[in-house]
């Protein structure tokens, strides 16, 4: 057992395994012969950690060199060769015995170089293919013999280890998706977490304050208790004086009563005196009519009597005069006489009026008794009134003060009672409150969890990536996935877009253009994708088009390409011929290069490249015959006829290639430019579709001095770069490793595609192809590029790299500003395009 436990560490694949490898060799012989029985591929399933290249451990080489073991080949070839020609001389005798020696040691020692020389080539080959060049040269082999079989056993087992290589792969990709989906379901899980703890903590906190709040009720149920004892026992006593204020109130009813009959006796005893009072009145006016006929009498008696006093002095002077006295004393007489008739009647009548004046004085006091008969009752009536009303005053107050009493306490215990109340109320309305809260935080628990199973399946947002895994696109696109990737890590790092994890639906369209097709369609119909990041060839990216169209999907295209399209489905990242291929061309006749190799693999994007540069060279003074196309299959090995058309063309001086090879092919095509011993002094090879990606299916090819045209080179000093170069060495796990231009565009599509989804807040395509249009981002080229609102191109800047000797492109010159995409090439007519779309 000369090789076992081979531990595969990184590749040209850009992925990582570790197998144990069983093979055997049979113990060299006299003839040198030995077989190499291959490892089982069923143990090829090891642990897939990221890394850039397949190496084999140092003692595996050992093994593989046979250093260790066997020594020099050709010493041990040699021995036993010498010793057969040497017998065979003896046998013989043809030479005798010391010239046939030499000869035969001679012979043998040829034989053992020759043999050492091509074990050494099988054996380099051999590490190359171990180390994770599959695309390593084996020397050809001469006859059937062991070398023939040892070259076939090396070819069988780069051919396995290929198989290898994409069993792998297909491993890591899986387990990627699964890690990213783990990914995605943990970021949920936190998510519902997070409102879990938050309902708990709800929960608790309300639980908390019920446990307070039922407290706190208690105690103001005991206090409440006490103030409704207290207040019991004054509504008791509020009773008790609201009995005595009933039998209060029934006294002074009857009281009331009792007032009313005697009201009613002063009111008749009252219009009685008020009857007996006019009647007073009426007698006293006839008195007083009496009183003035009295009057009237009294002034006719005093009349009377002045007549008769002074008849009674005539009388008397007559009788003084004697004689004739009698005579004059009769005449005095008859009128004395006469007025005593007069005095007599006016007596009569005096006496007359003086009986009607005493009648009527009788009337008047006896009315006047009535009158105060009926005073004296109504004064008695009052008095009994006054008293009654008295009595019912005090009973009044006595009532008062009772209901003021009442009231005051009733006024006193009433807003113990209310604040008593309103606290209870307040502590119920809380616990209410507090219940409704929970209620309502319960109802989102159970949304919560409903949300969240149903989160599991659909609350992702998934992006399709769409890259080649194997095949001979692998070591192009492998790198583009990995990006991706990491960016998607990173957007749920950081919570996620629009508070959703993203998820990676991983394809491997196995470098077939129609397989792209049909991914796509499965991504868009059964994961339901928001945008597919992927493609590289034209070929596939056509084979795409009507599948997104179809589902109105968009594909976000990092690759440099022909243009001559224009797609609603489509954001182009990637560099146009005017950004990428004339910049290329205009560089190279700034260096005085006049004759044009322009070789690429035979489909739409170098035969449209190609048709733009024709038309721009002669526009800048370059004849068709100083230009010649080459165009060869996809995965093309087979260099040998081509390198040599190539160089008899550019021999001339002044020349360059123009390459869009795509691929694995680029491999050999460069081995054999080595092979040729062609220099790139002489004739330097610009590549569209080499860069920093590509440098390790390429170790070993000496690629220095040749030039290369990107929007991004890996070697920029920025600070955007740099920060971008560090996250992706962190990444994969290898501090030299370094970005090219597929991945700065990949990286460019993400960060417009997550920031335009922001803006819209929504993942709906045509929201977010609204949003994407003039957006713009700081790019790691150090420029900030710009998204065409009306192309979907980017407007990007222009770069032009020399390949140095340690595996880095360097910038030779960087266009002043964005380069504009111009889909629609001015150098290319509408019959070229619509014919090469046909093709």
């Amino acid at each position: 057992m000369w090789m076992s436990g081979v531990r595969v560490i990184a590749g040209s694949r850009g992925l990582a395994l570790s197998h144990q490898t069983n093979a055997t060799a049979q113990n060299i012989s006299g003839t040198a012969t030995y077989s190499c029985a291959m490892f089982d591929r069923r143990q090829c399933f090891g642990n897939v950690i990221r890394a850039n290249r397949f190496t084999l451990d140092r003692h595996c080489c050992d093994s593989f060199c046979m250093t260790q073991r066997f020594g020099k080949p050709a010493f041990w070839i040699a021995i036993p060769a010498f010793v057969v020609a040497a017998a065979t001389l003896a046998v013989g005798n043809t030479f005798g015995s010391i010239p046939g020696i030499g000869m035969a040691a001679f012979g043998a020692f040829i034989i053992g170089l020759f043999a050492e020389n091509r074990l050494s080539e099988l054996i380099a080959g051999l590490v190359r293919i171990a180390q994770g060049d599959r695309f390593a040269s084996l020397p050809t082999a001469i006859g059937d013999g062991a070398l023939q079989k040892f070259d076939q056993a090396a070819e069988a087992m780069r051919a396995a280890l290929g198989q290898a290589d994409d069993i792998a792969i297909d491993r890591d990709r899986r387990a990627t998706e699964s890690r990213l989906r783990q990914a995605g379901r943990i970021f949920i899980t936190r998510r519902f977490q997070v409102a879990i703890n938050d309902v708990m903590a709800t929960f608790t906190g309300a639980g908390e304050r019920i446990r307070i709040t039922a407290a706190d009720l208690a105690t103001r149920n005991r206090t409440m208790s006490d103030r409704v004892a207290s207040a019991a026992q004054i509504a008791e006593a509020a009773a008790m004086d609201a009995a005595k204020v009933a039998d209060a109130a029934q006294k002074v009813r009857e009281i009331v009563l009792q007032s009313g009959h005697h009201v009613e006796a002063a009111r008749t005893a009252g219009e009685r005196t008020a009857a007996e009072l006019r009647h007073a009145d009426e007698t006293v006016r006839s008195l007083h009519d009496a009183a003035q006929q009295i009057d009237v009498v009294l002034k006719l008696i005093q009349s009377i009597a002045g007549q008769t006093s002074l008849l009674a002095l005539n009388a008397t002077i007559e009788a003084a005069r004697a004689g004739e006295a009698g005579r004059g004393f009769a005449v005095v007489a008859s009128e004395v006489k006469e007025l005593a008739q007069q005095t007599a009647r006016a007596t009569n009548e005096i006496r007359g009026q003086i009986v009607g004046i005493q009648t009527a004085v009788k009337q008047t006091a006896e009315a006047i008794g009535a009158v105060t008969s009926s005073v004296d009752a109504t004064s008695v009536v009052n008095r009994d009134l006054n008293a009654m009303l008295d009595q019912q005053l005090v009973e009044l107050d006595e009532i008062g003060n009772e209901a003021n009493r009442v009231a005051i306490t009733v006024a006193r215990a009433l807003p113990d009672i209310q604040s008593a109340i309103s606290e209870v109320a307040e502590a119920s309305e809380s616990v209410l409150h507090t219940a409704d809260d929970l209620s309502a935080r319960s109802q989102s628990l159970v949304t919560s969890i409903g949300g969240y199973f149903k989160e599991l399946d659909h609350g992702a947002i998934r992006i399709g990536i769409l890259h080649s895994l194997s095949g001979t696109l692998t070591a192009s696109e492998r790198p583009l996935q990995q990006l991706i990737v990491m960016l998607i890590e990173q957007v749920n790092q950081a919570g996620g877009l629009l508070h959703r994890p993203l998820e990676a639906v991983i394809a491997d369209p196995g470098s077939e253009p129609s397989h792209y097709a049909t991914h796509a369609k499965d991504m868009l119909e059964k994961h339901d994708v928001a945008a597919i990041f992927g493609c590289w060839s034209s070929a596939s990216r056509q084979q795409a088009l009507p599948v997104l169209k179809q589902h109105n999907g968009i594909l976000f295209y990092p690759s440099q390409y022909e243009g001559e399209e224009q797609s609603p489905h489509v954001f182009y990242t990637g560099a146009t011929p005017r950004q990428q291929a004339l910049p290329a061309v205009d560089y190279l006749l700034a260096q005085d290069r006049r004759r044009f190799i322009l070789v690429g693999t035979d489909y739409v994007y170098p035969r449209t490249t190609n048709a733009i540069l024709r038309n721009y060279l002669a526009s800048r003074g370059i004849g068709a015959q100083a230009i010649m196309d080459v165009y060869v299959p996809s995965g093309e090995r087979i260099w040998r006829e081509t390198i040599e058309r190539i160089r008899t063309f550019g021999g001339g001086g002044n020349a360059a290639i123009v390459s869009t090879i795509s691929g694995d092919s680029n491999v050999h095509f460069f081995r054999e430019y080595v092979r040729q011993q062609i220099s790139p002094h002489s004739l330097p090879v610009m590549t569209l579709s080499i860069g920093e990606g590509e440098l390790n299916s390429l170790a070993g090819v000496p690629m220095e001095g040749h030039l290369a045209s990107w929007s991004y080179l890996g070697a920029i000093n920025d600070p955007h770069n740099r920060d971008f170069t560090r996250r992706w060495r962190t990444f994969i796990g290898n501090d030299k490793a370094v970005p090219n231009d597929p991945m700065e565009a990949t990286f460019i599509g993400f960060k417009m595609w997550i920031a335009a989804v922001e803006k819209a807040g929504t993942t709906d395509v045509d929201a977010v192809r609204r949003a994407l249009a003039g957006m713009t981002c700081d790019a790691p080229s150090g420029f900030t590029v710009r998204m065409d609102g009306e192309t979907q191109h980017l407007h990007k800047p222009a770069f032009i790299g020399r390949f140095d000797g340690n595996g880095a492109i360097l910038p030779v010159w960087i266009s002043d500003g964005l380069v504009p995409p111009e889909p629609w090439s001015p150098w290319l007519t509408r019959s070229e395009t619509d014919l090469r779309r046909a093709s």
